[in-house]
């Protein structure tokens, strides 16, 4: 039996962590609640304790889990005193079971003090303990949190995630226009680009209703690709490792190709003021093209102009 076979009360150490005292809910996170665990994806089990329980290896491998557990000894140059919660690795014939033990007053806290914003870690906290697979929850502390964060954040994705990376995203079009088109800064254009890719990503799973995946499975085939959209900004993101950034014609057919994009995504949520940040092809460049250190530029604003007559 495989995790993936498994049944989720019989997952590994499940039951004898279910029938200890201080445990008030466990939950399955990661790729396995996903659905896009592989041969690779560790088990991750969110194991949620009392308060006054104090979070230490010694009390989880001696007291929570059975002496029979092989625990995997990595260094990782990590101090878990400086986090609300404690990572143990353990080694099984099926693979390698996570177990995160964290008291139940970070969850409680994080609820109470949740805000709508774009912080990266916020994100990722969010989408584990909205969509957690709830395993064991005797007082429903995890179901209660979970259902308040579901209602205030996942259920109003349109409200404020989808306007908030809009803005985010719309910010960096003149910045990464000027950069590659302009200067030829090839690795700030990719920086730049690669950051465009990733919020179209989010926003099209936001357009959808759902919580962003966190960023190592925004475009993964098992997650983000599952859809044509996602597919398609995968594609982009070739075109852009590709393109000389010397070949202004390539780098305008980049910016072609993410617009045909981006307007797939948005078509569920415009903005209330259109995609106002691709005027910079036919109002911004041609004002720098008319500058007597640009007359080279003429040709491509021409060819801007052409391209993006449909898309504009």
């Amino acid at each position: 039996m495989t995790f993936a076979t498994a049944r989720w009360p019989d997952l590994p150490y499940v039951p004898r962590l279910r029938a200890r005292p201080e445990v008030q809910g466990i939950a399955l996170c990661g790729s396995h609640r996903q659905g896009s665990d592989d041969a690779f994806s560790d088990l991750d089990l969110w194991v949620f304790v009392e308060d006054s329980v104090p979070l230490s290896e010694a009390y989880v491998l001696e007291r929570m889990l059975p002496s029979t557990a092989r625990q995997e000894m990595l260094f990782e140059d990590r101090d878990d005193t400086l986090t609300p919660h404690l990572v143990i690795n353990l080694l099984t014939e099926d693979g390698v079971v996570n177990i995160k033990a964290l008291h139940t007053g970070v969850l409680r806290r994080f609820t109470e003090a949740a805000r709508p914003g774009l912080d990266a870690q916020f994100l990722e906290d969010l989408e584990n303990y909205a969509t957690m697979h709830v395993l064991h929850d005797p007082h429903a502390i995890l179901s209660e949190h979970s259902t308040a964060l579901q209602e205030r954040f996942v259920r109003t994705t349109g409200e404020w995630l989808v306007p908030a990376l809009t803005a985010r995203y719309a910010s960096l079009y003149w910045r990464s226009v000027y950069q590659g088109f302009l200067r030829e800064e090839t690795a700030c254009w990719h920086h730049l680009m690669g950051q465009m890719i990733e919020l179209l990503a989010q926003l099209e799973a936001a357009c959808d209703g759902r919580l962003p995946p966190p960023a190592k499975w925004l475009l993964s085939e098992n997650v983000g690709a599952r859809t044509p959209a996602v597919r398609a900004l995968s594609n982009v993101q070739a075109e852009i490792r590709s393109v000389n950034c010397s070949d202004k014609a390539g780098v305008l057919r980049v910016y072609h190709s993410l617009a045909r994009v981006e307007s797939d995504v948005l078509a569920a949520a415009p903005p209330p003021h259109g995609m106002w940040w691709r005027k910079v092809f036919t109002e911004r460049l041609p004002n720098l093209a008319l500058l007597p250190d640009h007359h080279g530029l003429r040709t491509q604003v021409q060819t801007a102009a052409a391209l993006f007559r449909d898309l504009v």
